[in-house]
């Protein structure tokens, strides 16, 4: 039973990494959609997919590298956070 909750965890953190760029490209994909004049939906979907690959690749070297929930706690252990 824990071993299923520490892999429900691990995932969790690794899409939360994934999906941050995956949110910036869909942040991106509004400007470009405004310079065009429309919105249009093929370049939202590939500016969020190309946003999603680039986080899954990070989420992966993050995984590999120094660990899921090390990497997770770093960024939460920020002290420029605590001021907010």
């Amino acid at each position: 039973m824990l071993k299923v909750i520490s892999r429900f965890v691990a995932a969790t953190l690794w899409l939360m990494i994934a999906v941050a760029p995956a949110l910036l490209g869909l942040l991106l994909a509004g400007p470009v959609c405004l310079i065009l004049g429309d919105l249009n939906l093929p370049i939202v979907a590939s500016f969020t997919v190309i946003g999603f690959v680039v986080g899954a690749v990070w989420a992966e070297r993050v995984r590999t590298g120094m660990g899921l929930s090390e990497f997770w706690g770093r960024v939460m252990a920020n002290p420029e956070l605590d001021r907010y």
